[in-house]
């Protein structure tokens, strides 16, 4: 779909009518994409943050499909994290990928990669610890690899929340 307006005001339209007829709150995730349209009038980090504004929903925030589009269309993936407003975040996905000649592709049959990893840090340093959930769907290894992963998410997670006892701690003994 292209990143226009109208497809802005008809996705939180949608959204919004699924929320009234569930009567609970939606959180949508962020797509990995390979291709673009020339009519897109904005980036997908402002589509989404325009989506869920106007729906008034959280954004489960799949990090790993952050990484695979800006590879796919040559951007900055810090630049998506640090654009998604960081209170509408409700869940955090992981996952790993497969490269191809031109193209990476959202697989989740593979570990996670590094700068998967390092967006991911970025993500819960914004976000604060975020519940997280390590996609597997394919390839899937022996429970003590997936176990490894799910570990190293939960070093991330524990950093974050020591960092931002931290900072609490020192905002109240500040005068």
């Amino acid at each position: 779909m292209p990143y226009t307006w109208e497809a802005v005001h008809n996705t939180a339209q949608r959204i919004r009518h699924v929320q009234d007829f569930l009567e609970i709150p939606v959180v949508v995730e962020n797509v990995s994409s390979y291709a673009e349209f020339h009519v897109s009038e904005m980036t997908e980090w402002e589509f989404l943050n325009e989506v869920v504004e106007e729906a008034d929903c959280g954004i489960l925030l799949d990090v790993n499909n952050i990484y695979v589009s800006s590879q796919n269309h040559s951007f900055d993936p810090r630049t998506y994290v640090d654009a998604v407003p960081a209170d509408r975040v409700a869940q955090i996905h992981i996952a790993g990928h497969s490269k191809f000649e031109k193209y990476i592709l959202d697989t989740h049959d593979h570990p996670v990669l590094d700068p998967v990893w390092n967006l991911y840090d970025r993500a819960i340093q914004r976000c604060g610890p975020t519940a997280t959930l390590l996609e597997w769907d394919d390839n899937i290894p022996t429970f003590d690899e997936v176990h490894r992963e799910a570990l190293k998410a939960t070093q991330y997670l524990q950093k974050a929340a020591q960092k931002l006892a931290s900072v609490e701690e020192t905002q109240a003994v500040a005068p």
